[in-house]
């Protein structure tokens, strides 16, 4: 069996707004079919207003639903991701998570946040032996969106993938480091569950939607999709394909480093081999 969730979102209230990731998970679709033996109704794309937190959770389970050995999935979300603080009933910080940002984000509300460990919970489901990988084209900072550096190599306009923070949300994530306060972290349940995680950046990186040569993408999706279309991409190890996606990005001038975490045996085989 195979089964594919894409998520991408432009359409965040402003000054949120991205440009590019619905094409990122319109161009992982048509891949998924021309060349990795996915049918239509093997692929799930949820985007803009319906990429709500309860959409996004709803086809969660769908993704997830029965999967056993020998089955290929593929968990694609291409948006805002955030770091949030969490207040105890005393009002004091107490916990602070990774989280990716649906349509209707709120940093007030936790149900509107999809976070480290909800997806430590949902995908410590999937059992050994599927084939599952994880692309999150999407940055967890901690802080304010930071000034960009000169524009990358036949780039024309580029915004990071983190969403704005109010200046008291700013406060509160302070108040935590303060404190010493860890987040699980995307990369650390990628390591508790059997998936591959092909993540846009480390933990001190932003994530770039990015016009390139005239149309908007993810980096991370756009140069991802460049190595797997490859002779061989889809043949040559996970490693092997990453690796050359940080030299690709790097020699571009991007100031994001993509990095490959998880089951060491799925990150040893090609992308969703069977």
């Amino acid at each position: 069996m195979n089964r594919a969730l894409l998520v991408g979102i432009n359409a965040y209230p402003s000054p949120n707004q991205l440009h590019g990731c619905i094409n990122d998970v319109n161009d992982m679709a048509a891949f998924l079919v021309a060349k990795c033996g996915f049918a239509h109704d093997d692929v799930r794309l949820v985007t803009d207003a319906r990429a709500t937190a309860s959409g996004i959770r709803d086809r969660l389970g769908w993704l997830l639903n029965g999967v056993k050995k020998g089955d290929r999935v593929l968990f694609h979300y291409s948006g805002h991701g955030a770091q949030v603080t969490m207040r105890n009933p005393q009002g004091q910080t107490d916990r602070i998570h990774e989280v990716i940002c649906p349509v209707d984000f709120d940093f007030d509300k936790p149900e509107s946040m999809i976070c480290d460990t909800d997806f430590k919970r949902l995908f410590s489901a999937v059992p050994s032996g599927v084939e599952f990988v994880w692309v999150s084209d999407s940055c967890f900072s901690g802080g304010l969106t930071r000034a960009l550096m000169p524009l990358p190599a036949n780039v024309t306009s580029m915004k990071p993938k983190t969403y704005i923070m109010p200046a008291d949300i700013e406060w509160r994530n302070r108040s935590a480091a303060a404190k010493n306060l860890k987040p699980l972290g995307v990369a650390a349940a990628a390591h508790q569950i059997n998936a591959a995680l092909i993540s846009g950046c480390t933990a001190t990186q932003t994530s770039a939607d990015a016009e390139i040569n005239g149309r908007f993408n993810g980096a991370l999706t756009y140069f991802l999709l460049h190595e797997l279309k490859a002779a061989n991409g889809l043949k040559a190890p996970l490693t092997q394909v990453v690796k050359t996606v940080v030299h690709d990005l790097t020699a571009q001038r991007y100031e994001q480093h993509p990095e490959l975490l998880g089951s060491m045996a799925i990150r040893r085989r090609g992308f969703l081999s069977a």
